[in-house]
């Protein structure tokens, strides 16, 4: 591994310090993050040992400092090329999609039903905004808790007319869910020219978004903001990120920041 650079994984009982690569994903419009890790595993036993539905905890950061965690579950484990084992996992928000809502509702708020929703899910709401009306009918026919959000914001937008492609559904640093168009608190992080901007994409496709590339940024996540200096292209600004990716390899740490226009998914 890199020096300075220090990664800890634990797989229920299993503790890993070496790992040839670590990817750690979140995405604000998305229901779950992600976490991408493989081994080396010339005997098998790590293959034979992780099974799916086990606990995952990340440690990673700068040594001497704090590191950030990232928690989750096996998803899924397979055999890799040289002798490797490649292990996927899901967020801590994977109640949000494994909780199914069956429930019909007359005149209440958006924000009551995901409220409620997000209790069925054995999770605590954050915060929650309020669109500003109430439906006279809605139904949700068993679908996962974040698919209810979903469609609540398409129902404000169709039936009462109000741009909903800000809005997203997610769990924050303390493990509650938040709805509504805001930014996570906390520290906004400076990419500059010369300063830890080590590539900048600008993308104009239609629903394309800009990528950014820095040198690892622990604990940042979707829904913070950044602050963007490309001297090149004039640009200077905070900018919020909608997807954000932490890359460990043997040769490089990398975190990769994208932003740009949201856009409604239903």
């Amino acid at each position: 591994m890199i020096s300075g650079i220090r990664t800890h994984i634990l797989i229920d009982d299993l503790e890993i310090i070496r790992a040839p690569h670590v990817s750690i994903g979140s995405e604000r419009h998305m229901p779950l993050g992600n976490a991408k890790v493989t081994l080396p595993d010339p005997k098998g036993e790590y293959f034979k040992g992780i099974k799916v539905g086990g606990a995952v905890d990340i440690r990673l950061g700068y040594r001497n400092e704090e590191p950030a965690v990232w928690k989750g579950t096996v998803s899924s484990r397979r055999p890799g090329t040289n002798d490797q084992v490649l292990i996927d996992a899901v967020g801590e928000e994977l109640p949000l999609s494994v909780t199914h809502i069956t429930q019909s509702w007359e005149n209440e708020t958006p924000e009551a039903i995901i409220k409620w929703a997000i209790g069925e899910a054995g999770m605590e709401a954050g915060r929650i905004d309020s669109p500003g009306m109430v439906f006279p009918r809605f139904t949700a026919s068993c679908v996962p808790v974040w698919q209810v959000a979903r469609q609540c914001a398409h129902t404000c937008r169709k039936a009462f007319g109000i741009d909903m492609s800000k809005w997203a559904l997610w769990m924050d640093e303390d493990g509650k869910i938040n709805w509504g168009d805001f930014d996570e608190p906390g520290d906004v992080p400076e990419i500059e020219t010369g300063a830890g901007l080590i590539k900048h994409s600008p993308d104009n496709g239609t629903r394309a978004l800009n990528m950014v590339e820095t040198f690892l940024i622990a604990g940042f996540r979707h829904s913070h903001l950044f602050r963007l200096v490309d001297t090149r292209r004039g640009i200077d600004g905070n900018f919020r990120a909608v997807r954000v990716r932490h890359e460990v390899k043997d040769r490089s740490v990398r975190t990769f920041i994208w932003y740009g226009t949201e856009y409604e998914k239903f």
